[in-house]
């Protein structure tokens, strides 16, 4: 084989090709895979996740081979800027928030062609996308995050998108304070549109929330403050300023302690988990409240018998005494 220069080999490749014409008239295969350098964050308040991850789609474009060419390499490796100047399937995550190209310290991207006329195209991405939550459960919740592939130029017929054999790669182990990965699938399927089918390549990542934090923060010092508003039935009747006091406060603790939680979730109309405990808790303390009602108007008739219980015999004695004095002649 002879060494021929880079630059004439593109310009052998490149000679009479249109980037607008597709590779082959029936249609070009898509093959993607991932492997996923980290998931930086997931929001609550927001509803998404933040993943770092590098992108490849491998496709065939027989006018790029360039084994006749008879030269000293089975493939070639080229900048990112490359793809202006070849055709692509303008694939995109349709569903994102927010993406962009590393760019540390150039743009993280590369175009590798094969003699056979097999283009590797890669990216390094940083991705903002959303997630499906349900709090009803929570903080024994899970959540699932989606990232969808299309292509935004490109139907069906003319586009079609396939998973790799091996898909998905993680490429170290998912460390996040709230949430930890619990596995990840991929799917496919097929959009209708106005204007004709899309075909769709899909990931889920599937995530458990770590519940240790919410229990050491909410439900151990809720439980041990329903305890402590309890102790006031051992106090004596008549401390009755002391039983509000702890029972006030107590429902103010179990209020804050709902309240900061509460300042990292989002506004669901739904019923939490964690809201059926919390209000189980406040209407335990309010109990001891409306005990200590029940009790201070109980023991107020009490008091109020036995007054009248004392003047009565006090009237019946005086009578008796006044008779008696009548008999006995004083």
């Amino acid at each position: 084989r002879n060494t021929i220069n880079l630059g004439h080999i593109i310009n052998a490749l490149l000679n009479d090709y249109d980037i607008h014409l597709l590779p082959s008239n029936e249609g070009v295969n898509i093959t993607i895979e991932m492997h996923v350098q980290g998931i930086t964050a997931i929001s609550e308040l927001t509803g998404d996740f933040e993943l770092d991850f590098m992108y490849s789609e491998i496709w065939e474009d027989q006018r790029l081979n360039f084994k006749q060419l008879n030269i000293c390499a089975t493939n070639i490796t080229l900048k990112g800027e490359f793809r202006k100047r070849i055709w692509t399937p303008e694939t995109c995550i349709i569903n994102s928030r927010h993406s962009s190209i590393h760019t540390s310290p150039s743009e993280n991207t590369f175009i590798i062609l094969y003699e056979n006329g097999i283009v590797w195209s890669n990216f390094r991405l940083k991705v903002r996308a959303p997630c499906k939550m349900d709090l009803r459960m929570f903080p024994f919740d899970s959540i699932v995050c989606k990232l969808t592939f299309e292509s935004y130029s490109f139907n069906a017929d003319e586009v079609r998108l396939f998973w790799h054999e091996k898909p998905l790669t993680m490429m170290e182990i998912v460390e996040l304070p709230d949430f930890e990965l619990i596995g990840w699938r991929t799917d496919h399927e097929r959009l209708q549109y106005p204007n004709g089918e899309w075909d769709r390549a899909m990931v889920e990542f599937k995530f458990a929330r770590r519940y240790g934090f919410y229990l050491f923060q909410s439900y151990f010092p809720t439980s041990l403050t329903v305890i402590s508003s309890w102790v006031g039935f051992f106090f004596d009747v008549r401390a009755a300023s002391a039983k509000i006091t702890l029972g006030v406060s107590s429902l103010l603790a179990v209020s804050f302690q709902f309240g900061s939680v509460l300042r990292h979730l989002p506004r669901a109309s739904y019923i939490k988990c964690l809201d059926v405990w919390v209000i189980s808790s406040i209407i335990f303390i309010f109990c001891t409240l409306v005990e200590l009602a029940i009790i201070c108007r109980l023991n107020h008739y009490e008091r109020e018998k036995q007054i009248g219980s004392h003047a009565v015999n006090q009237w019946i004695n005086q009578i008796r005494f006044s008779i008696t004095d009548i008999i006995s002649g004083k």
